[in-house]
């Protein structure tokens, strides 16, 4: 069944998710996912002024991390070890 022309279709945005959720989804620990938030290691978005802030995460942005930053390291790592 095709959709009528009259029917749009609405992108859902990807929901924020908290510290602990985004350390559950990247197998760390919460105090780890903050620090590495707070550094700007990690794709985060800080709410709230000053140093105290609360920190937000879409998990689709930690997986591209993980994918480009965290895997292409490891593959770094081993080339090199080769090498010597």
């Amino acid at each position: 069944m095709e959709p009528s022309p009259n029917t749009r279709q609405v992108a859902v945005p990807e929901p924020f998710v908290d510290a602990a959720c985004a350390a559950s989804f990247l197998a760390m620990q919460r105090k780890t996912v903050l620090s590495l938030a707070r550094r700007g290691t990690i794709p985060a978005y800080g709410v709230g002024e000053g140093p105290r802030k609360v920190w937000k995460f879409r998990l689709s942005e930690l997986d591209s991390w993980m994918k480009t930053e965290v895997l292409s390291a490891s593959h770094r790592g081993r080339n090199e070890r080769k090498i010597s």
